[in-house]
């Protein structure tokens, strides 16, 4: 979408609406005070017909999400985009999470679509703010700190707010450390409940796709009422239920079978075949030997069981038929808010969340083969051995010819009847907020205390790796084929234990006993326990009186302690079962912090200036892992003219390292790494063999070899190992952003409220890996400690004995952009007592650039596809009411561009998929609001039924089970229908 005719079109479209009519409009002085964090009134996006006292009695001032200091006006210091309550209710969507992820400036983060293969976390909803990562983004509830949703993270899981409980969301682009601490690298999520409800409001929904299928149904009680004398206090409660059924991949024709590049079907299917591909093996080096009619050493089966020779196409396994593209998730919420008025000046309150989710994934049966048991093969005497493939092993065995001995029998199997790998979850999550607010003459301040608690327990079946080779060397006893009479395991201590022969040799040949026997009898699975206590403490108020206004300031301190407990069977701490070996992660932190905010009112009512002002903030922590860090930041407020309202900050917000990149314990590992100077001569002179021979070990070997080769031997290369995993000597990251934006909201068109923002972040330091043979070669090249603290190598031979691939602060990422704002709102008295309202968001990225280490190149990958990566994204919704009936349209856009970076592919039909095309997705409702107490509503989804691009996992990595990207909608259209009903 090209960016000069977009501008040219809002100018005209500006144009339109400056009719010569100028109508009045009080526009309030823009003042502000000091205060505690009671958060009130919709900050600059706001709908621009609404006041501060249309949404909160008394029209007191309130606190703009981004910082602590109270406001009376609309306007921010640094760009907020609101998403109120009619935008909510417009969606017809259950998840806070799937309704910001319309924003242009949300990327995908963690969704239903893309969390099926996780081994933890399936079916959480996690947002990413400019797709700069997760855990860059700070989330809120009422401007206080969520419980993270991820093992030592903090990113929060969008499942556990209350989608009726939450008055708007306020969304802050950049750095934000300096008001709220760690985390605010990228930006802010600041969900705001509502503070006031009297009665009983039932809200219920069903939906269900045009085929029938994904399901969904929410029902939503939300009650609340005075209390005590004189109505000094209120309390609401909210209790949610809904269930999302989630979608098979087998549903949608597009990822209905396994597709690999161009094709779809049987020969795209995964050779790890239900009824097992089997290999006929010999010699020391565990040689093919083809003896098999044909010249085959391969063999598999027909569905009647009889012998294949070879494996055909179309005898692999279709994956996707047993794989989601949606998740299913099962939520219950229980919400409550109380506040009461202890004297005229002290309020207490309190904020109570508890939610249980349920998920579970869906993958097809786990692919074994022999390696993975850690045996060669199956026994040549195995009793299961068809007839026909034993016949052929005993001739060529009793031959003159030792070149065709067999010796084992190599095998690759689906797990199909013996363990179900597929991740179930129930995950439970407390927060309470509690404390004291109140006024201290034109002062005001509050205390609060946060706890939050995540128990997140994932369970999945598995084998035991030794009790699997055990059920694998069977050996027959008896003249018949009964299992466990005839055929036994041969280990008599396994056959104490219950061994039953496991028969991997064709369709459903597996013995429940067998299965039964090899599952783990410890089942695998991870309990995660996180834990936050947060205790924080401010005063505000009027430092002192100038000539512009008073000079408002905010103080407090803050303590902050988390705690991750993630517990992994004893199976997978010991590397006994299929997967990895991995250890428990436990680890803590703490924080002492101390922060400020000041206001400071220059200059007012002068000519092209109504208001000129600076503002800053200040945060000093002292974390009790990486010791002291300071953010900042500093702003500027310029309103020239009634209504044009020019604001710039700048800000430095770090993150912390959570717990799971600090204390994540190393694990290690052979994968395998290639040293440059493998291979390398004295006579070599390329800039790589002239550091090797640098080395004093390899100069000493040519000074001893002149004409030798230095070359690794295959022992030496295999006996390399290395550590991942945490790091304790991390230190924090550091984003550095900047805004300039304009605000406009002429007085004589009421309802106009237009915004433009630039927006700057650069990140530093971000904790990530470098690859181990990247690490060797640098430190050939750079001798830079990044990459030779990672190398070690051999003081003798001068060869690389172990290579470490840890987190650490080693990567940068850079991201620029535009965000522009129009909303309108006007009484039309067309036809009857109509109106139509536009909010129309929209973001230019101009770059995203990311650096993996300080020698690598910098990628710029703005203008790809995707949510945080198209050039252009646009969201724009256009509601006409009459009456009691209103009509909403949406328009969703992400502008086309290649989807893999750089992609190549030899076959120009390939190449050509890589290319995506413009994406328009288009939304509907319909609602009646018959009276104060009913309203139904019907929204359409996906009203032109757009499919996803054909992008398929094989070679562009997308998420499994989908064959397009999740940025697309994966479902087609879809149709919502529900009701409100107020008591």
């Amino acid at each position: 979408m090209n960016l000069n005719r977009l501008a040219s079109a809002t100018a005209l479209a500006t144009t339109l609406f400056l009719s010569p009519a100028a109508w009045a409009q009080t526009a309030s002085d823009p003042q502000t005070t000091a205060g505690s964090q009671d958060v009130g009134t919709a900050p600059a996006e706001a709908s621009p017909t609404q006041t501060a006292s249309d949404e909160q009695d008394g029209g007191g001032e309130v606190v703009v999400t981004g910082s602590r200091i109270r406001r009376t006006e609309a306007d921010s210091a640094v760009p907020v985009t609101v998403v109120n309550d009619r935008e909510i209710q417009a969606t017809g969507l259950s998840n806070v999470g799937d309704i910001l992820r319309q924003l242009p400036s949300v990327g995908l983060g963690s969704t239903r679509t893309n969390t099926n293969f996780l081994t933890s976390g399936t079916g959480i909803s996690a947002l990413d703010l400019r797709a700069l990562g997760s855990s860059r983004t700070l989330t809120l509830v009422n401007g206080r700190r969520f419980i993270g949703g991820f093992a030592g993270d903090s990113s929060v899981d969008t499942n556990n707010i209350p989608t009726d409980f939450v008055e708007r969301i306020d969304v802050v682009t950049g750095g934000n450390s300096a008001v709220y601490g760690s985390d605010a690298v990228a930006g802010v999520i600041n969900y705001v409940l509502r503070d006031h409800i009297d009665g009983i409001t039932v809200r219920a929904q069903n939906g269900v796709t045009e085929r029938g299928d994904g399901t969904n149904h929410m029902v939503s009680v939300t009650a609340g009422t005075a209390l005590g004398h004189d109505d000094r206090g209120n309390v609401m409660v909210n209790y949610t239920w809904d269930k999302d059924n989630g979608l098979f991949s087998r549903n949608r024709s597009i990822s209905a079978q396994d597709c690999a590049n161009l094709i779809c079907g049987p020969a795209s299917y995964s050779t790890y075949a239900a009824q097992g591909r089997f290999q006929l093996l010999g010699g020391d080096d565990l040689t093919a030997r083809a003896i098999l009619p044909g010249r085959n050493s391969i063999f598999t089966f027909n569905p009647d069981n009889s012998v294949v020779n070879g494996f055909p196409v179309g005898y692999g396994y279709n994956r996707n038929n047993d794989r989601y593209i949606s998740t299913p998730v099962e939520r219950q919420l229980v919400s409550g808010v109380a506040n009461y008025k202890v004297s005229d000046s002290v309020t207490a309150f309190v904020e109570a969340t508890y939610s249980h989710v349920k998920s579970n994934a869906s993958l097809e049966p786990s692919a074994l083969g022999n390696a993975d048991i850690g045996v060669d093969g199956i026994g040549i005497d195995n009793p299961f051995i068809p007839a026909s493939v034993a016949a052929a092993i005993a001739a060529a065995n009793s031959d003159a010819n030792p070149d065709n001995d067999v010796s084992t029998i190599g095998f690759r199997r689906r797990s199909n009847g013996i363990f179900d790998r597929s991740n179930r979850v129930s995950r439970d999550t407390w927060r309470v907020a509690t404390g004291l607010k109140g006024d201290l003459g034109k002062f005001n301040w509050d205390a609060t205390y946060v706890f939050g608690h995540l128990r997140d327990f994932n369970s999945t079946e598995d084998v035991d790796i030794t009790r699997y080779a055990n059920a694998l060397n069977a050996i027959r006893v008896g003249p018949g084929n009964v299992v466990g009479t005839d055929i036994i395991c041969r280990d008599v201590a396994a056959r104490a234990q219950g061994c039953i022969p496991l028969n991997l040799f064709g369709y459903n040949t597996v013995d429940p006993r067998a299965a039964s026997y090899v599952q783990a009898v410890v089942p695998k699975s991870e309990d995660i326990r996180n834990t936050e206590h947060v205790v924080t403490a401010s005063i505000g108020g009027p430092l002192a009186s100038l000539w512009a206004g008073d000079v408002q300031a905010v103080i407090g301190g803050e303590y902050r302690k988390e705690k991750t407990n993630d517990d992994l069977d004893i199976l997978t701490n010991t590397g006994q079962n299929s997967g990895n070996q991995v250890s428990d992660l436990v680890g803590s932190f703490d924080v002492k912090e101390v922060f400020g905010e000041l206001s400071i009112p220059l200059l007012r009512d002068m000519s092209f200036t109504r208001y000129f002002g600076l503002n800053g903030a200040a945060r000093y922590s002292d974390y009790s892992t990486i010791g002291h860090v300071f953010s900042w930041n500093a702003g500027a407020e310029w309103e020239v003219l009634k209504g044009l309202r020019f604001r710039g900050n700048y800000a430095v917000a770090n993150r912390a390292p959570n717990t799971s990149e600090l204390f994540s314990t190393p694990s290690e590992t052979f994968a395998a790494v290639a040293d440059p100077c493998d291979g390398i001569t004295a006579s070599d002179s390329s800039a790589t063999a002239v550091a090797c021979r640098r080395i004093a070990p390899i100069g000493a070997f040519f000074a001893a070899n002149p004409n030798g080769t230095f070359q690794y031997s295959l022992s030496d290369l295999q006996s390399i190992n290395g550590f991942t995993g945490g790091n304790t000597a991390l230190k924090e990251e550091t984003g550095k952003t900047y805004t300039l934006g304009v605000t406009y909201t002429p007085a004589y068109i009421p309802g106009l409220l237009f915004t433009a923002d630039y927006y700057n972040i650069k990140i530093e330091d971000a904790i990530s890996t470098i690859g181990r043979s990247r690490s060797i070669q640098q430190c050939l090249l750079t001798g830079a400690p990044v990459y030779c603290d990672n190398v070690y190598r051999s003081a003798t031979t001068g060869f690389v004995t172990r290579v470490d691939g840890q987190l650490i602060n080693t990567s940068t990422y850079k991201t620029s952009g535009i965000d522009f704002v129009l909303r309108y709102n006007r009484d039309l008295n067309l036809l009857g007592p109509d109106s139509l309202a536009l909010d129309f968001r929209y973001t230019h990225l101009f770059h995203y650039i990311t650096q993996g280490d300080p020698s690598d190149e910098a990628v710029d990958y703005a203008g790809t596809f995707g949510y945080g990566f198209s050039r252009d994204r646009f969201n724009v919704r256009a509601t006409y009411s009459l009456d009691d009936v209103s009509f909403s349209w949406q328009t969703q856009f992400l502008s086309g561009g290649p989807y893999t970076l750089n992609f190549a592919s030899n076959d120009p039909a390939v190449q050509a998929l890589n290319n995506v095309k413009d994406y328009w997705l288009h939304n509907a409702q319909l609602r009646w609001d018959i009276d104060k107490r009913f309203s139904f509503y019907v929204n359409v989804d996906n009203v032109l039924d757009k499919k996803p691009q054909y992008l398929p996992g094989a070679p562009f990595g997308t998420p499994t089970g989908l064959e397009t990207a999740a940025d697309f909608d994966l479902y087609g259209r879809r149709y919502t229908m529900g009701v409100k009903v107020a008591f």
